[in-house]
């Protein structure tokens, strides 16, 4: 009856261990079985980290994560800590709206405005509405 119990005892530590094995290296087996593009660095997370509670977690969750692929539709956004796998947004781009045009004599109050208000002084507003009528600026030599 001795070796009946032994027997028993080493399929139970069999069946213990095997299992055990399989919940360990879960996030593995979830990472490879969904194609994710990061399998191979969540083996090894899980593995050498697996061990601890939150290393394993760390890794089941990013296995559970969904990953964008290149030419996959992109429903949008990045999901998932993609390493290697980048969601590609696609821009188009345009020129921007033209600027609102001025008229000359909106332009002279706005330019008269900055010199009243001092931003600008005499000599630069001369300059300013020299080009904008079309004339070549006027300097007075200040003695």
């Amino acid at each position: 009856m001795q070796t009946d119990s032994h027997t028993d005892d080493l399929i139970f530590l069999a069946i213990f261990f095997l299992t055990i094995g399989i919940v360990y290296i879960a996030p593995s087996i979830v990472a490879f079985r969904r194609n994710h593009p990061n399998r191979w660095i969540i083996l090894v997370i899980n593995v050498v980290f697996g061990g601890t509670i939150l290393g394993w977690g760390i890794a089941m969750v990013w296995a559970m994560r969904a990953a964008h692929r290149i030419g996959a539709v992109s429903s949008g956004g990045e999901s998932g800590l993609n390493l290697f796998v980048n969601d590609v947004r696609r821009i188009q781009i345009v020129d921007p709206p033209p600027l609102p045009q001025t008229s000359t004599a909106q332009e002279l109050e706005r330019l008269h405005d900055l010199l009243v208000r001092g931003a600008i002084s005499q000599v630069e507003f001369d300059s300013l509405k020299a080009k904008l009528l079309g004339a070549a600026p006027h300097i007075e030599k200040e003695q």
